[in-house]
């Protein structure tokens, strides 16, 4: 795809940040670190299509000049409940709202339709500057990277899950942005009260450690993260799930003493659990024994 939107016409645009007092404090260096967007491939320019961003709204959804109303498919932004959190949100959205607001954007659609709230799921490219020489980057990269989200594993974003999981990793490991919040890094499955602790954690969590074990019902596979069932951490994967993720070299019996890193909804009816589907909800942390 050769198109490119750096000689179009772009607009200022600075609204006022909600949460003023905190915004500079939180909001962390623009280093864009990132190469321009690939033009072929699963997570691509590859058939995205031009757009002009109206307004961001209080959700980061982007409402489009023409109507329409994109979402950043795979991204997860600090939720509001306290209130360090209500700041990192408000940085997040300046910084989104600065750079996109009045611009000129392309998007590659993740769904044919709309889903159940009007939005289409998108990956969303943008130029990286002002210059007419700025190159097209990955929006949703570049707020992982900069530590403004997290990689949140929709199931229309999978064709971007390994870019944007690259593109997390340094701000997940150096504690930059939302990630110096406790509240938003990985739970060790292996610390100590670490699954009473989970029995308690609302929204999407991330939590790693070692698989001790996989055991296995009738309808249902175990990754058993420590030894003392309904206590210890466990991951649930569906029997009709599990070609799917052999596909993508996943296999239970296999897992079986190497670290693991997850990430969705705890559920508590039979201990701290999680249901994993996809190969985008789990990452092998070690080498292949």
């Amino acid at each position: 795809m050769k198109q490119n939107v750096s000689g179009r016409r772009r607009f200022a645009f600075s609204p006022p940040c909600a949460a003023a007092a905190f915004c500079v404090v939180f909001l962390v260096p623009r280093a864009w670190a990132l190469s321009p967007a690939p033009e072929s491939g699963a997570c691509s320019l590859e058939n995205a299509t031009p757009a002009t961003v109206a307004l961001v709204d209080e959700d980061f959804d982007l409402l489009l000049d023409d109507g329409r109303r994109a979402a950043l498919a795979g991204l997860e932004f600090p939720g509001p409940p306290a209130k360090d959190v209500r700041a990192r949100r408000a940085a997040a959205h300046e910084r989104l709202s600065e750079w996109l607001t009045g611009k000129d954007v392309f998007l590659g659609a993740f769904a044919g339709s709309a889903d159940r709230w009007g939005r289409f799921p998108a990956r969303v490219f943008a130029a990286s500057g002002a210059g007419a020489e700025a190159p097209l980057v990955s929006v949703g990269a570049a707020l992982l990277e900069e530590g403004l989200a997290r990689f949140r594993p929709d199931p229309p974003a999978a064709p971007c899950a390994q870019a944007y999981l690259t593109a997390e990793a340094p701000a997940r490991d150096a504690s930059r942005g939302l990630w110096a919040d406790p509240e938003m890094r990985p739970i060790d499955a292996g610390a100590k009260e670490s699954g009473a602790a989970l029995l308690h954690r609302k929204g999407m969590a991330i939590v790693e450690g070692k698989i001790h074990g996989v055991g296995q019902s009738a309808g249902a596979i175990y990754l058993n993260f420590g030894k003392k069932r309904f206590d210890d951490f466990s991951v649930v994967i569906s029997r009709r799930d599990l070609a799917i993720l052999a596909a993508s070299g996943i296999e239970p019996p296999k897992l079986i003493g190497r670290r693991a890193r997850v990430r969705g909804l705890i559920e508590t009816g039979f201990g701290p659990r999680m249901a994993i589907s996809t190969p985008a909800e789990i990452e092998i942390l070690d080498a292949t024994p």
